[in-house]
């Protein structure tokens, strides 16, 4: 299977694919003012930040498996994180960890 089929089968506990809540929110504006090397475009395993012709980051959360490489690729300050609540059973569901 290639990343994007592997990632297509991120299951989310307890909700759906469509509704499930965003626990990361990424101000691109940051990224895309000050940020001088985008390092999260090279780190996300999950391709979830790219970059367009025009050299803008964009993000997309629906692929994130919420491994936090993002948090500790971005020294800008772009990146706010918030773990799913346990509580109510939330966030990605790992078959193998």
């Amino acid at each position: 299977m290639t990343i994007a089929e592997r990632l297509g089968t991120v299951s989310y506990r307890n909700q759906g694919r469509n509704d499930a809540s965003a626990h990361i929110h990424v101000d691109t504006d940051i990224c895309n003012s000050r940020c001088p090397h985008k390092g999260t475009t090279y780190m996300c395993p999950a391709n979830c930040y790219t970059v367009d012709a025009e050299g803008l980051v964009h993000f997309q959360v629906e692929d994130c498996i919420e491994c936090g490489t993002c948090m500790y690729a971005c020294d800008q300050g772009a990146v706010t994180w918030k773990y799913p609540d346990p509580e109510q059973g939330l966030g990605v569901t790992w078959n193998l960890g």
